[in-house]
C-alpha cells in the first residue's frame, strides 16, 4: 500500500500515531469555515477505506457449531449428571436435549438434567444430544457411562472404648456406638445415617447418630426399649440398609449430676434411722458433698457434716447398686464401705434406693431404710446470688420420723421466707406466720426465725424447737432432716406453694377435680397402717370416695360411694385446710391446685401423706421401676421390710386381653435381704376409674404371692397398697419408658 495523506501521518517523534496528530489538526480547523470540515471528513473516509485494502484480500466465513458438556460423564443408577451446551455463531443459544436409547433414563428437554436409569441399560452408554432450537442440522452429543450402585452389604457398628461389637447387640443409655457401612467387598460407603424406633409410632427419645456414624444411646430407653440404624446411600437414595433391632439398656452413665437423696427406716435393734445428704455422681463414682444421719436412742445420735465417697453400678433393667465410704475422702473400695444400697432408676432425674445388706456376703443388712435420690437443679446458685436465695417464697412440708417417746410421729406445715433468710416474717404484707401441725394436735402458729445456707448448699433451720439441716433440689423443694438430740427424729420435704399471691388460696381453688390421696404412719397399738384412695373435689364437697386400708394385715376395701367435705381453714388463712370422709378426718396445706401435704386426724391414727391431682386410666404396656416399705404384719417394733425392683408389663392381644408382668426385685425384709427375686408372670386387672387390682407372683417357682392395689395418679405414676395379711407395705410405681 501507498503512503498516507499527510494529515495521516505520524509526527516524527512522536509516540502515538497519526490518529493523534489528526485529531490536534481537527482541533484548530474548528474555528475556520464548514466547508474545510467537510474536505477533513472526506479525507478521513478515504483514508479509512485505504486501511481497510491494506489486509487480505480474501474474506472469511463463520460455521455454527455447538460443545456438550456433561459432569459427570461416570453416572451411578439413579443418580444425575448435568449437561451444559456452548453454542457459536447462531442468532439463538437455546438447544433441545435428548438421549438415546431414549428409554435409558430421562433427561430435561430444555435444562439438560440427566437421571439415569433404575438398571445399566444395554452397553452401558448413554448418548446425549444437543440440537440447536433455531437450526436442527446443527447437533453436538455426549456419551454418558452408566455405572451400577454400590450395593451395602453390611452395617457394622463397635463399642468405641472397647472396639469390639456389642453382644448381644444392645448399647447402655448414653454410651456410643461407631457404625460403619460396607460393600461386598468390605470397602467403606459413603451413605446418610438416621435412626429410627424399632417399635412402629412408638416415638420417644430415641437418641441421636452423626454424619459420621457415631449413634448415642438416649439416657433412658424409648418405648419399647429397641430402635433401628439405617444407612441410605448418598450416591442412589433407594439403597439402604439397617440394623437388626438395637436394644438400648440401662447402664450407669444414666447416673450423672448433682443429687439430693434421703432414706428412713429402722436398725436391727428397731431403732428408727434416718440420713439425708447431697452427691455428685459421674463414671461410676460418687463425690459425697454432705451427709447427715439420725439415730434413735437415748440420746439421739446425730452426724452432720460427713464427708464420704461412693461407687455405683447399673444394670440393664435399671437395677443397681451403691456404696458410700463414709467419713473419709479416699476411694472407697467395696472392702472399705460403710453404707450399702440397691437402687433402681425411674429417670435420670429420679432413682428409688433401700438400703442393703453388703454384696456378696451372707451378712444381714445393717439397716432396713428406703428413699429417693432426686436429681439437683444446676441453676441453683446463680453467679453473684447468696445462698440464702436458694429458699423463697412458701412452703408447705411434710415430716415425719419417730417422737421423744419413740411413737409414730407426723408434722405438717407451712411457713414463709423471704430469701435473705428470715422465716415466717416479711414474707407478707403483713407479715404471715407459719403453722405447724403435729399428731392431729392442731395448728400451732411459728415463731419468727432465721435460716442460713452454707456453700455447700445445706442449710440450717429451727422451726417450733426442732432444729433441722436442709438440702435444696430445687427453688420449689428441699429435703429437711432433723439434727437435735432431743430424742425425736423427722425427715421430709418442704415444696413450694405455687400461687402468686401469699395466702391467696380459697376452697374452690384448692382441690378440685379427681384426686388421689395416700398415707402412711401407725394405728392403735403401734402397728402399721397405710390407706391409698381416691375422691372428686368440687367447691368444698368430696364424692366418689374410694379408700383402700391396710391396718397390720387386716385389709379393708373401699364401700360403696361415698361423700364428704373439705374447707380452707379461715383462721389460719392461708393453705391450711381440713377434709373429712367416712371413717377418716384429714387437715392439709396446699402446694397447688389439687396438690397438698396430708395428716390424717381420725382418733387413733398418726399418719401423713400427700394429695395429687390425678387422670383416669391403666397401666400401659412398658417398663416400670417400683418401690414399697411396710411392716411384717407382726411388727409392732417396727419389723421393718422394704422392696425394690423393676418388671415389664405386656398386654395379651388374645380375645380376653390381660395384663401381664414380670420382672426383678430385692428385698430387704428386717435385715434378711434377697437379691434378684424374679416376678413371675404377675397379672394386672384394669379398671375404667382411678382404681385397678394386681398380683405379684414371688420366685420361680412361684413361693408367695402378694395382693396389689392401684391407683393412678398420672401415666407415669400410680400408689400401690399390698392387700394381703402377712403385712403393710405402700409404695409407687414409675414408669421408666
Amino acid at each position: 500500500m501507498g503512503r498516507l495523506p499527510g494529515f495521516l501521518q505520524s509526527s516524527p517523534g512522536r509516540g502515538a500515531g497519526g490518529f493523534l496528530v489528526f485529531e490536534r489538526k481537527l482541533g484548530r480547523e474548528r474555528v475556520k469555515s464548514h466547508g474545510k470540515q467537510a474536505i477533513l471528513f472526506f479525507g478521513l473516509a478515504a483514508a479509512l477505506f485505504l486501511v481497510t485494502s491494506c489486509g487480505s484480500k480474501t474474506s472469511s466465513t463463520t460455521t455454527p457449531t455447538i460443545t456438550v458438556s456433561c459432569v459427570p460423564t461416570d453416572v451411578t443408577v439413579l443418580t444425575t449428571s448435568q449437561c451444559t451446551a456452548t453454542v457459536l455463531n447462531l442468532s439463538s443459544t437455546l438447544v433441545n436435549w435428548s438421549i438415546n436409547p431414549s428409554t435409558a433414563g430421562s433427561i430435561d428437554t430444555q435444562s439438560g438434567l440427566y437421571k439415569a436409569p433404575a438398571s445399566v441399560p444395554q452397553n452401558n452408554v448413554v448418548t446425549v444430544t444437543a440440537t440447536s432450537q433455531v437450526q436442527s442440522t446443527v447437533t453436538a452429543t455426549q456419551n454418558l457411562t452408566i455405572e451400577a450402585a454400590t450395593k451395602i452389604n453390611a452395617i457394622t457398628c463397635v463399642d468405641p472404648i472397647s472396639g469390639t461389637v456389642p453382644s448381644p447387640f444392645a448399647v447402655e443409655s448414653g454410651r456410643k456406638l461407631d457404625c460403619t457401612a460396607s460393600d461386598p467387598n468390605g470397602a467403606t460407603v459413603a451413605v446418610t445415617w438416621s435412626v429410627a424406633n424399632a417399635t412402629s409410632g412408638a416415638g420417644g427419645n430415641i437418641g441421636g447418630i452423626s454424619s459420621q456414624g457415631i449413634y448415642t444411646a438416649p439416657p433412658v430407653p424409648p418405648p419399647g426399649g429397641k430402635v433401628t440404624i439405617t444407612a441410605t446411600s448418598q450416591a442412589v437414595s433407594n439403597i439402604t440398609l439397617s440394623t437388626s433391632p438395637l436394644s438400648i439398656v440401662f447402664g450407669s452413665a444414666v447416673l450423672s449430676g448433682n443429687f439430693v437423696f434421703s432414706t428412713s427406716g429402722r436398725l436391727p435393734s428397731g431403732e428408727f434411722w434416718a440420713r439425708a445428704g447431697s452427691f455428685s455422681a459421674g463414671g461410676g463414682t460418687l463425690v459425697g458433698n454432705a451427709e447427715d444421719t439420725d439415730q434413735g436412742g437415748s440420746p439421739n445420735v446425730v452426724k452432720t457434716g460427713r464427708t464420704f465417697t461412693g461407687s455405683y453400678s447399673i444394670g440393664p433393667d435399671g437395677r443397681g447398686t451403691m456404696q458410700f465410704c463414709e467419713d473419709t475422702r479416699l476411694t472407697c473400695t467395696p472392702g472399705a464401705a460403710t453404707a450399702f444400697f440397691r437402687i433402681v432408676v425411674v429417670s435420670p432425674q429420679q432413682f428409688e434406693l433401700i438400703e442393703f445388706s453388703k454384696p456378696n456376703t451372707s451378712s444381714a443388712a445393717a439397716i432396713i431404710a428406703g428413699g429417693e435420690m432426686i436429681q439437683q437443679d444446676s441453676s441453683l446458685l446463680q453467679p453473684g446470688n447468696p445462698p440464702s436465695t436458694l429458699l423463697s417464697g412458701a412452703y408447705s412440708f411434710n415430716f415425719a420420723g419417730i417422737s421423744s417417746s419413740g411413737s409414730a410421729e407426723s408434722v405438717v406445715g407451712e411457713f414463709s421466707s423471704d430469701g435473705f433468710g428470715h422465716i415466717a416474717a416479711g414474707g407478707a404484707s403483713p407479715p404471715t406466720p407459719g403453722a405447724m401441725d403435729i399428731d392431729a394436735g392442731g395448728a400451732t402458729l411459728l415463731p419468727a426465725t432465721v435460716y442460713s445456707i452454707n456453700s455447700a448448699e445445706v442449710g440450717t433451720v429451727t422451726l417450733n424447737g426442732f432444729k433441722f439441716d436442709f438440702y435444696p433440689i430445687s427453688s420449689s423443694r428441699a429435703k429437711f432432716i432433723e439434727v437435735d438430740t432431743a430424742n425425736s427424729i423427722l425427715l421430709g420435704d418442704a415444696y413450694k406453694q405455687q400461687n402468686s399471691s401469699t395466702c391467696g388460696w380459697s376452697t374452690g381453688v384448692a382441690l378440685s377435680g379427681s384426686i388421689v390421696l395416700e398415707t402412711v404412719g401407725s394405728a392403735s397399738g403401734g402397728f402399721a397402717v397405710a390407706d391409698v384412695g381416691s375422691f372428686t373435689a368440687n367447691s368444698g364437697l368430696v364424692t366418689d370416695v374410694s379408700i383402700d386400708e391396710n391396718n397390720a394385715g387386716a385389709y379393708t376395701p373401699p364401700g360403696s360411694s361415698q361423700s364428704g367435705t373439705y374447707a380452707i381453714d379461715s383462721n389460719i388463712k392461708c393453705s391450711r385446710g381440713t377434709l373429712s370422709v367416712p371413717g377418716h378426718s384429714y387437715v392439709f396445706y396446699v402446694v397447688s391446685p389439687s396438690s397438698a401435704v396430708l395428716q390424717e386426724t381420725t382418733p387413733g391414727r398418726i399418719a401423713s401423706g400427700l394429695l395429687l391431682p390425678a387422670q383416669s386410666g391403666s397401666l400401659a404396656d412398658g417398663s416400670y421401676a417400683f418401690r414399697m416399705q411396710g411392716t411384717d404384719a407382726a411388727g409392732a417394733a417396727g419389723q421393718e421390710e422394704d422392696l425394690l425392683g423393676q418388671f415389664t408389663s405386656v398386654t395379651s392381644t388374645g380375645a380376653s386381653p390381660a395384663t401381664a408382668w414380670n420382672g426383678t426385685l430385692d428385698l430387704n425384709d428386717f435385715g434378711a435381704a434377697q437379691s434378684g427375686l424374679p416376678i413371675t408372670n404377675g397379672v394386672y386387672t384394669a379398671s375404667s376409674g382411678l382404681r385397678s387390682t394386681a398380683t405379684m407372683p414371688i420366685g420361680n417357682p412361684v413361693t408367695t404371692t402378694r395382693n396389689l392395689v392401684l391407683y393412678m395418679v398420672s401415666p407415669t405414676l400410680f400408689y400401690v397398697l399390698d392387700t394381703d395379711t402377712t403385712g403393710t407395705a405402700l409404695g409407687t410405681i414409675g414408669n421408666q419408658f
